[in-house]
């Protein structure tokens, strides 16, 4: 239990930096562009996975890296396309129902992202970075 607080706390600092990063591209389509906020997403959210994929190699799971990082990034990446959907039904079903979160969908990114971080940190901690992944 110690060892999943211990990776937990991290796992949830290095998601925020992935939300910070998909929100400032999100936001800054749609307030600066005009772009669509559905759309958006596909721009904003393989950056974030990218950077938490890097972060969470370097600081959360540094114990447990593959050698082989283009097939972590394979296994990250498919967790975070599971939990990206989570997070994107959440994220649709906010916008369609609340004009307020459609006019700032920040507001449901942020929601969506609550919603995923179980599936993700589990999905990442089991099989992404588990162990014996390819060392």
């Amino acid at each position: 239990m110690r060892q999943e607080l211990r990776q937990f706390i991290p796992f949830c600092i290095v998601g925020g930096i992935g939300f910070l990063v998909d929100a400032g591209i999100l936001g800054l389509l749609v307030h600066g562009y005009g772009a669509d906020p559905l759309l958006s997403r596909l721009l904003s959210f393989p950056c974030a996975m990218t950077v938490t994929w890097y972060l969470n190699r370097r600081v959360t799971f540094s114990h447990a890296v593959s050698k082989h990082s283009g097939q972590e990034w394979f296994r990250y990446a498919l967790v975070s396309v599971f939990g990206n959907l989570i997070n994107f039904i959440v994220y649709a079903v906010c916008i369609s129902l609340s004009q307020l979160m459609y006019a700032y969908p920040e507001t449901a990114l942020a929601i969506a992202s609550i919603v995923a971080l179980v599936f993700n940190y589990l999905g990442s901690s089991r099989y992404a970075f588990r162990a014996d992944s390819g060392n």
